[in-house]
């Protein structure tokens, strides 16, 4: 065998060896603990802006269900598809999560055996196995890129003991399970931490006024004429009030207050009725309101029923769909006939709000019935005692319980206040020249306008026109006289009538000058008032857009203590005033002692 066959044999023996090497080298699980710790968990992560899903999966123990939340971008906008696509406020929720997971070094190998995964509660919620009462599950995160390839994919088990900040995670599909610093509180699947959960979106001190529709209504099966049951709303009416909220002394007034008289009419009917003498309204309760409106906040989204309008109105082919009806009645939404006998109108089982800005943009709250769904998840925390989980405790307040509300947004062009435009200032009338005198009767005659130096020039020119008067021989020998100096003689002084006359044409050009630059001044600042008031208008009218656009395709779920603050009932907006103190008491002076004297001292003469 020559050289360059020993050569080349050689070389191919050892790149089979690689080879095999290769094929036959040990699997990540196979490899010792020392080349495990330090080695990053998630190394195909490399930069926050590459994570556009997150996909979170828990487990109940006790029903055997998934609990699963999903964020991802479409399109350039962040939604939430475990919410039927609800628009999500996800860009900076989402970098905090894909930071989380990124640069995870294991810590330690805590086990490579999958019986104990159960003890390290990182059993694959996913699993095809699990049954209820199942232990040691744990919960499984998944961020993928655009294309939904996995960037990270765990299942977060329990916490490490006496180790704040480790947890026990493994990867899906292997059974090695390591230890790692992660933050499950960056991975919540809390609904509310994903939304924007300013839901109106207003600023109190833009409330202009509210009005409140204190009723109920609820569905109860009634005999038809032709023998058959069918539901129909009933109604329990209460009140009516609207309330204004005055910024200047800061005070609500009641503009409308009715009250149904079930005596007035063969049905009822509400009636006008005024506070008494004693009553007033409740300040502290309508502040309340005010606050609470600003403050409405999202617990949860349902999708509402195909067919239903913004404005909770339902057409005839909605009204025929007895999947969607049964849908709309199991929040609180009921149909009910119009005056026209058409049943395309929607009442709501507590009543309704509507709350009007200054604007002009008026939000319409209907609240429905009450429900245990909510969007309220937990952190990424499997080791939560499972006992305590299955027995929450409602808080004192009340809001563990929510309620349905749908929301619906409309322009009041008539409660946007009209600028009040001021008046222009008139220009001087127009002089005509005086006609001439033709007797001395005409001559006398005032001008019909022109004030006293319209006078002085007709009286001027009257005399201009004039006879001369019969000189004397001594002035004529004197003109004679006068007309003999010579020609470079001064000229005489301007005449007194001429001067008068000047004076009056400057007088009135200043006049109208002045009434001129004031009626520009007037027109520029009515202008500027008119265009604030398009400018407000412009401004409602795209509110009201862009909430109808958040608002259109959903119910919300809201805490029910917000609704009681809303939602007001007429004991709640009216109280008895305070009783007045008695005519000349004042309160007691400092350090003195009510009652009496002090002890020890003389009492003071004439005091009682």
């Amino acid at each position: 065998m020559t050289e360059n066959a020993k050569t080349i044999t050689f070389v191919v023996v050892g790149l089979l060896a690689i080879g095999i090497g290769l094929l036959t080298r040990p699997s990540t699980a196979e490899l010792n603990e020392e080349q495990l710790v330090g080695v990053d968990l998630t190394k195909n992560f490399d930069a926050p802006d590459e994570a556009k899903r997150l996909r979170i999966v828990r487990f109940n123990e006790d029903t055997a269900t998934l609990r699963e939340f999903e964020v991802a971008e479409q399109d350039g906008l962040w939604l939430i598809p475990s919410k039927d696509g609800y628009p999500a406020d996800a860009a900076r929720q989402m970098a905090e999560a894909a930071t989380s997971l990124m640069d995870r070094k294991i810590l330690q190998v805590a086990s490579k055996n999958a019986g104990d995964h159960e003890q390290f509660g990182v059993i694959d919620p996913l699993s095809p196995k699990l049954e209820p009462g199942q232990k040691g599950v744990g919960t499984r995160v998944t961020m993928s890129d655009a294309q939904n390839k996995p960037l990270a994919d765990l299942i977060v088990g329990k916490g490490v003991r006496d180790a704040e900040g480790q947890r026990y995670v493994r990867e899906a599909g292997r059974d090695i399970v390591y230890v790692i610093e992660i933050d499950p509180a960056k991975l919540s699947t809390n609904f509310e931490d994903w939304i924007e959960k300013d839901l109106l979106k207003l600023n109190a001190w833009d409330l202009q006024q509210v009005k409140i529709k204190d009723y109920s209504a609820e569905l109860v099966p009634v005999m038809t004429q032709d023998g058959r049951f069918a539901i129909q709303p009933t109604w329990d009416p209460r009140a009516e009030m609207t309330l204004n909220y005055n910024d200047a002394d800061a005070k609500w007034n009641a503009v409308k207050l009715r009250k149904f008289d079930p005596k007035s009419g063969p049905n009822g009917d509400y009636i006008d009725f005024a506070l008494a003498e004693d009553e007033e309204l409740n300040a502290e309760s309508l502040n309340g309101l005010k606050t609470a409106l600003d403050d409405l906040k999202i617990v949860d989204v349902v999708r509402k029923p195909t067919g239903l309008s913004q404005d909770l109105k339902a057409g005839q082919d909605f009204m025929n769909n007895r999947d969607a009806m049964k849908d709309l009645m199991s929040k609180g939404f009921t149909p009910a006939a119009t005056a026209e006998g058409s049943p395309d109108e929607i009442i709501s089982s507590d009543g309704e709000v509507i709350a009007t800005m200054k604007n002009g943009a008026e939000y319409v709250l209907r609240f429905g019935n009450l429900t245990n769904v909510a969007g309220g998840g937990e952190a990424a925390d499997p080791a939560k005692d499972a006992a305590a989980s299955a027995t929450p405790e409602k808080k004192a307040d009340g809001s563990d319980v929510h309620r349905y509300m749908f929301v619906m947004a409309r322009l009041n062009e008539g409660a946007v206040k009209q600028p009040e435009l001021a008046k222009l200032p008139d220009l001087p009338a127009t002089e005509q020249p005086a006609e001439p005198a033709e007797n001395a009767e005409a001559a006398e005659t005032p001008a019909p306008s022109g004030g006293e130096d319209a006078s002085s020039e007709k009286a001027i020119e009257e005399v201009g026109k004039s006879e001369p008067a019969a000189k004397a021989p001594a002035a004529e020998a004197a003109e004679a006289k006068a007309e003999e100096k010579p020609s470079d003689a001064p000229a005489p002084e301007a005449k007194p009538a001429e001067e008068a006359a000047a004076t009056a044409d400057s007088l009135k050009n200043e006049e109208l000058e002045k009434i001129i630059a004031e009626r520009k001044q007037i027109e520029q600042e009515n202008q500027r008032k008119l265009d604030e008031y398009q400018e407000l208008m412009k401004k409602g009218q795209e509110s009201v857009k862009d909430l109808n656009l958040r608002f259109g395709d959903w119910y919300f779920v809201v805490d029910d203590d917000v609704f009681r603050k809303i939602r007001l009932s007429s004991d709640k907006v009216i109280k008895k005033k305070e009783a007045p103190k008695a005519e000349g008491e004042a309160a007691p002076a400092a350090g003195s002692v009510p009652g009496g004297a002090i002890p020890g001292l003389p009492p003071i003469p004439g005091a009682k």
